[in-house]
This record gives C-alpha cells, structure tokens and sequence, in this order.
C-alpha cells in the first residue's frame, strides 16, 4: 500500500479518543461522544486513524492512562460520503486520514460516534 491509497470498506480503523471527564469525549455509558470524531480548525477536515491490520491496541492507544481507544469499519466512514486514505508516517506505519470532514458539519462526526465500538479499556 502506497501513501494516498483509498482503503478498502472492509478495513477497522482506529480512533483514540481522551478519557478524562473535562474532555467529553465518553457519554455517560461509555460510548463516544462526536467530538471523538470532529476535527479541529487545524486538522484542515482530516481525522487521524489507524488501520488495525497494521498495528496493535496498544500501540494505537499509545497512552491507556489517558485516552479510550475505539474501532469502526471503513464502511462506515464510507455510507456518509467519507473517503480514508493511508497516510503512513516515520513513527506510525498505520497512520491513515478520514478526509473531508467540514468542520462545521455536527452531523458526521455524530453518526461515526454513534457506530463506533469502545474496545480499551472494556
């Protein structure tokens, strides 16, 4: 896989999202909040994920004190119009974009919260 591919639909993405109660990043039962999945002013519509086939849990995670770790399939980015291209770095082989988020739009990153499954900590 070269940097710029689409990944394929049946791929797991990884997405850590920060644990601590003043974040916001966790509903009460656990389960992501949107913000998980909004990216900020400078991420210029791109949401950093993993591909699973290509690293670890805990390599994903990088930090279990201080951030959840969550999985959703490509094919999910993918039913909102969403793209995921790889985007490997020196540090992280793994390393891959969910592009085009506007960063006004509430509605997707709400919808990739509400499929995404909590997997660290259980």
């Amino acid at each position: 896989m070269n940097k710029g591919d689409k990944i394929n639909s049946d791929e797991t993405l990884y997405r850590r999202g920060y644990n601590s109660p003043l974040k916001k990043f966790l509903n009460p039962d656990g389960s992501a909040t949107s913000r998980v999945f909004k990216p900020r002013p400078k991420d210029n519509g791109k949401l950093s994920v993993d591909l699973a086939n290509l690293t670890t849990m805990e390599s994903s995670i990088t930090d279990e004190n201080q951030y959840n770790l969550f999985e959703l399939l490509n094919s999910v980015v993918e039913e909102i119009g969403l793209e995921t291209v790889y985007d490997p770095s020196l540090n992280n082989i793994a390393h891959s974009l969910i592009q085009s988020i506007d960063i006004l739009d509430d509605i997707s990153p709400a919808y990739l919260a509400k499929r995404a499954k909590k997997i660290f900590p259980l």
